[in-house]
């Protein structure tokens, strides 16, 4: 199995605590025009006020707060404990749990959200009847994985980075980006349990007139780790990259593509 579904490398690693998050979430407050995802959330949910919502996969806890601050009641659950332990003054209680077998009651739920978190679980259709499962009926999913061209143009410096190297470019962990689950596959496996399924697809730019934010990104990956296994410092090779473009352009320019579903449950 990939590093990026593995649970021992996701719990004790990538996500044994929030750093990662925090240096790959730096970079779009270089966004511009920015999106507030967490405004998106909320407006997909629609009203929460009183409503009990989880969050599974909840990270250190971005969307519970605006969560709580919207009257919601919230449970925040993830594999990682470290991340758990990084949520600010949680109002929400918090889990310890695996998406793909949640500790939750049948139809218990008003609505769920499931962020940025589906392509790490080794069987995402499990995960995603696991979701539909605590609902009640009428209740709500949003979910959301990054779209095609999602930092694109970083990838497109990383690869022949790879070759160059001699790496395998076919191994999963090597890729700058997670795309362990696709956009129309999601939708696919959403549509197997939703009776309907609405997906909005959120773009905009970051610019960088300095390669560090993007760097920092990079080197929170698991492209990064891995390569660095193998005795391959690619980050290093990325800035230089990046660096090249910027003093010839006096910018570089990414990418941003979220896909944003909601998808409903109705009763039988």
């Amino acid at each position: 199995m990939e590093l990026r579904a593995d649970r021992g490398y996701l719990t004790t690693t990538a996500y044994a605590d929030d750093r990662y998050l925090r240096d790959r979430l730096s970079l779009y407050e270089h966004q511009q025009p920015r999106i507030d995802l967490r405004q998106e959330v909320l407006s997909s949910l629609g009203p929460v006020e009183g409503k009990t919502v989880v969050d599974v996969g909840c990270g250190n806890g971005a969307y519970l707060g605006a969560l709580a601050e919207a009257g919601a009641s919230a449970i925040g659950l993830d594999l990682s404990r470290g991340m758990l332990e990084a949520v600010a003054s949680p109002t929400a209680g918090l889990v310890v749990a695996d998406v793909q077998s949640l500790p939750l009651s049948t139809g218990s739920a008003d609505a769920a959200l499931a962020m940025h978190m589906l392509y790490h679980v080794p069987d995402p259709g499990l995960a995603v009847g696991e979701l539909r499962r605590v609902l009640r009926p009428g209740g709500k999913l949003v979910t959301a994985v990054g779209g095609s061209r999602h930092l694109a143009e970083c990838n497109e410096l990383w690869l022949p980075l790879l070759r160059e190297a001699g790496l395998d470019v076919e191994l999963a962990d090597l890729g700058l980006l997670n795309g362990r689950l696709p956009v129309a596959r999601l939708e696919e496996l959403l549509r197997q349990h939703f009776a309907e399924v609405h997906l909005r697809m959120l773009s905009s730019t970051v610019v960088l007139t300095d390669p560090g934010p993007l760097l920092r990104h990079a080197a929170s990956t698991t492209a990064a780790t891995t390569s660095e296994r193998q005795g391959v410092d690619l980050v290093r090779r990325l800035g230089e990259s990046v660096a090249e473009i910027i003093s010839s352009r006096g910018e570089f320019r990414l990418t941003t593509e979220v896909a944003l579903f909601q998808a409903s449950a109705v009763a039988p």
